[in-house]
C-alpha cells in the first residue's frame, strides 16, 4: 500500500483537524525524503553501510509519520542489510524506494487536495 489513508486521517484528528498543519508535516516529509534517497546512494559509493543504514532509518520513520507504508518496509529492509554489513542489493533497493517516493508524493497530492481526507 503505497499510503495508508488511516494514518493520515490519525494526523489530522492528532492535531485538532488543523489541515494546514498537516500540510507543514507532508511538507517537510516531501522536502526531506529527496535528502534521504541521495544519503543512501552516495553512502552505497562510498562503502559506508553505517550511513547508508542511518538514512534508510530516518527515511523509515518519516515515512511512517505520514502513512507511506512501503516505502518504509523498503527502507526497513535497507537499514536492516546494512547494518549486517550486507549491501548485495542496495542498488536496487535504494532504486525502488526512489520510485516509491515518486508515487508517494503522487499519492500525498491527492490526498492534500481532499483535506486529507479518505
Amino acid at each position: 500500500m503505497t499510503l495508508d489513508q488511516a494514518a493520515l486521517a490519525d494526523m489530522l484528528e492528532m492535531v485538532g483537524n488543523d489541515e494546514a498543519f498537516v500540510g507543514d508535516i507532508v511538507d517537510t516529509y516531501l522536502a526531506d525524503a529527496p535528502a534521504q534517497l541521495t544519503g543512501m546512494e552516495l553512502a552505497l559509493e562510498a562503502a559506508d553501510l553505517e550511513t547508508l543504514g542511518r538514512h534508510a532509518h530516518t527515511l523509515k520513520g518519516n515515512s511512517l509519520s505520514v502513512g507511506a507504508t512501503t516505502l518504509a518496509e523498503i527502507a526497513r529492509g535497507l537499514e536492516t542489510r546494512s547494518r549486517a554489513g550486507d549491501a548485495a542489493d542496495a542498488r536496487t533497493q535504494i532504486a525502488a524506494a526512489a520510485a516509491e517516493f515518486g508515487r508517494v508524493t503522487r499519492a500525498l497530492e491527492d490526498a492534500r487536495a481532499r483535506g486529507w481526507r479518505s
